[in-house]
């Protein structure tokens, strides 16, 4: 990445994406720093992060000012209001973070000038463009200038991301950290299969965490939000535990997170749109209480545990009626 040549990578979930882009663009955007003296007042981004939630986007903030607190950089998601995100960019930010809904609207507003970027970076593309954002990632795309430098990565690289790259990189370098492994599992992973009828599940599922999670932390993946919060309330009788889903507001939902990383309660029931690509240290279990609807998202909701090289393990609660799933998931993860 250091050369200037457009990448694309393919990486396991949980294997440190954020800082293998964020380094050598830093140096980068440090080395053009000092070649022109002290920061200006509203000068315009040089580097353009796209993330598919806010949760994700704000991580990656996160990470960026902290292997560089000398850039200026804002973290534009939905859900909270325009000012605060407006008056950072008026100031001048070397950095945005971004969802692709709140980067067009600001676009739009004509708060955000995209004139200057030298540095795209698509974070986690499968789900971007898999969530129907496509055209707003190939609207973000036709406002920056042409000579740039492109980096995509993701977890799993469906051929419709490889047409895009095609379409917007040019001749970038591929770098495949999967190979052709089919276990796409961070090595770390054990799996764990078991069957359960619907009425059980409900009843089991606090033992399964104490047993399997040894009182470490735990996320248990629902698909609705009714599930979250009724599985959240029915887990607080024996075991500490919060819901994180899309209705619950950003505030709350910061809170819950931070609380859940501190270790103020050891059992989070989320959502699979909460759950993409956060980074929550020391996750020891994860249980799909509801079966994924598919490996991709299977990958993506056990790589919460075992992230860089630790331990973990992964509990799929399946019925009767689903083996035959859960044999097509454990053929496609390995």
């Amino acid at each position: 990445a250091l050369q200037g040549r457009g990448l694309i990578a393919r990486a396991k979930t949980g294997t440190g994406k954020t800082l293998a882009f964020g380094i050598p663009i830093i140096k980068r955007l440090s080395e053009d720093s000092e070649h022109t003296g002290s920061p200006r007042r509203g000068r315009l981004p040089r580097l353009l992060v796209l993330a598919p939630t806010r949760e994700l986007a704000k991580q990656v903030e996160k990470e960026i000012k902290e292997s560089a607190p000398y850039l200026s950089t804002v973290c534009v998601y939905g859900g909270v209001s325009y000012v605060s995100q407006q008056s950072a960019l008026s100031r001048g930010v070397d950095v945005v973070v971004g969802t692709p809904g709140r980067v067009i609207d600001l676009i739009k507003g004509n708060t955000l000038k995209l004139g200057q970027v030298q540095f795209l970076v698509l974070d986690e593309a499968d789900q971007m463009l898999s969530f129907g954002f496509e055209e707003d990632v190939e609207v973000i795309l036709e406002n920056l200038p042409p000579k740039r430098q492109n980096m995509l990565f993701s977890a799993t690289m469906p051929s419709w991301v490889k047409k895009l790259s095609r379409k917007y990189l040019d001749n970038p370098l591929q770098i495949d950290l999967v190979g052709d492994q089919d276990e796409k599992l961070a090595e770390g992973i054990k799996l764990y299969a078991i069957a359960t009828t619907a009425t059980s599940k409900r009843t089991i599922l606090s033992d399964l965490v104490t047993v399997y999670a040894k009182g470490g932390k735990t996320i248990v993946f629902t698909q609705t939000k009714r599930d979250a919060d009724e599985v959240s309330l029915a887990l607080t009788n024996t075991l500490a535990s919060e819901a994180l889903h899309g209705d619950i507001s950003q505030h709350q939902r910061e809170r819950t997170l931070n609380g859940f990383r501190q270790g103020k309660f050891t059992v989070l029931v989320a959502t699979d749109v909460a759950a993409r690509g956060l980074d929550i240290p020391n996750v020891d279990l994860v249980v799909h209480y509801e079966l994924p609807n598919d490996p991709e998202t299977f990958v993506h909701r056990s790589g919460r545990t075992g992230r860089a090289g630790k331990e973990g393990a992964a509990i799929l609660m399946f019925t009767n009626s689903q083996r035959r799933t859960v044999r097509n998931l454990e053929h496609d993860v390995g």
